[in-house]
């Protein structure tokens, strides 16, 4: 097989659309995300129901490790009163390990919601928001707008046009590097996947396919987990920064 044609026939990129064109609603991904939130609400259900104050169960002994230790970094850049940012990074880390984890079930037009750069731009921006929000709540609006804008006479001399062309291209590189890291890293796993499983013919390679694809399955488990874990503590980076009380300029 030539590699136009192989190339041709990858499943790759392809969603189920509604609509065309920018305004194109990818429906796969949606119900995906939908998907991954459900997995997250029944384990949370499951776990409340069989939590215990003696011996964990094998569930309840994972998910506790893993909440302590994201804990003792937020409480590193947040204090130990973080407030409702530990729900927000806890709830981003878990959604987004799961949704990672989807794109490696070996089911047909199935594919991780972080693949799609609408998701990993939804929840960028969301982030965004948050942040911002968190500045202003800390600092308060005029401290804010002195970030950018400066009262001062001579700072209206071009800098402030400056100033705030600057810190418009500093504020949009986070959500902008948060979206295309986490989207390129999982997109790359699953293109991987898919191009070793059309690599060889079936039947001939079926049994190294297999076992390459284990290989890759485990390879996506450990980078979805990091990716997952570098939204989050970015995430929190981020807040730690906007908590800060800052004064005019």
């Amino acid at each position: 097989m030539s590699p136009t044609v192989l190339g041709a026939g990858l499943p790759i990129g392809e969603h189920w659309n509604i609509g065309s064109g920018i305004w194109a609603l990818h429906l796969d991904t949606v119900l995906l995300s939908l998907l991954a939130a459900g997995i997250l609400f029944v384990m949370g259900l499951f776990i409340r129901r069989s939590a215990t104050s003696g011996p964990p169960g094998t569930l309840q002994n994972v998910v506790e490790s893993v909440m302590q230790f994201l804990n003792g970094i937020i409480e590193e850049n947040l204090g130990r009163n973080p407030g409702t940012i530990a729900s927000i990074a806890l709830t981003l880390f878990f959604f987004i390990w799961v949704a990672n984890m989807i794109g490696l079930l070996p089911i047909p037009h199935i594919h991780s919601p972080t693949s799609d750069i609408n998701a990993t731009f939804a929840l960028a921006i969301l982030v965004f928001i948050l942040l911002h929000v968190r500045y202003i709540r800390t600092s308060g609006l005029q401290s804010y707008k002195g970030h950018y804008w400066r009262n001062a006479w001579w700072a209206w001399l071009g800098l402030n046009e400056v100033s705030v062309l600057l810190g418009a291209v500093n504020e949009l590189s986070r959500p902008l590097t948060l979206a295309f890291r986490l989207f390129g890293n999982i997109l790359a796993g699953e293109v991987l996947l898919v191009v070793w499983a059309f690599l060889l013919p079936s039947g001939v390679g079926a049994p190294v396919t297999a076992l390459w694809n284990a290989v890759f399955v485990a390879y996506g488990l450990f980078v979805g987990t990091i990716q997952a874990f570098i939204f989050t503590v970015l995430t929190v980076a981020y807040m730690a920064i906007a908590s800060e009380p800052a004064h005019e300029h």
